[in-house]
């Protein structure tokens, strides 16, 4: 039992001492300022690749805006197209051209869409490639 306490009394002192130690040396170290330039850089990264992330995010809205123009201005092109074509078969009706003339004339109006989709199909596959296999 004494053998016990002794080691116990010599544990507690040896943890005091090392406390002691460590205090004063604490207490008479003096602080400058970092040299270590890690945490900088590393904010400077996380601060460019913010501002990278927010130019995109910027360039995306704009982008959306301009698809949502560009929808908004071909609905309107399209109600005038249905306007000309109703007044161009009045007015072609009245010269007596025949129904087979305008018939071809609706056809390569079809045609003409068919082709349309065709390309925004081919463009958009083009650049879901471009995306896949460049970035």
């Amino acid at each position: 039992k004494q053998w016990y306490q002794r080691r116990v009394r010599g544990a507690v002192q040896s943890e005091r001492e090392r406390e002691q130690a460590e205090r004063s040396e604490l207490l008479n170290r003096e602080f400058t300022a970092n040299d270590n330039t890690d945490t900088i850089l590393a904010l400077d990264a996380a601060i460019s690749f913010n501002d990278k992330a927010m130019n995109s995010d910027r360039g995306l809205d704009r982008l959306l805006d301009n698809g949502a123009e560009a929808l908004r201005q071909l609905r309107n092109q399209r109600s005038t197209l249905g306007i000309i074509k109703g007044r161009m078969s009045s007015i072609v009706s009245s010269l007596g051209l025949s129904q087979t003339v305008m018939k071809m004339v609706e056809r390569r109006s079809t045609t003409d869409q068919y082709l349309f989709y065709m390309g925004c199909v081919i463009t958009l596959l083009i650049m879901f490639l471009l995306l896949y296999f460049v970035i």
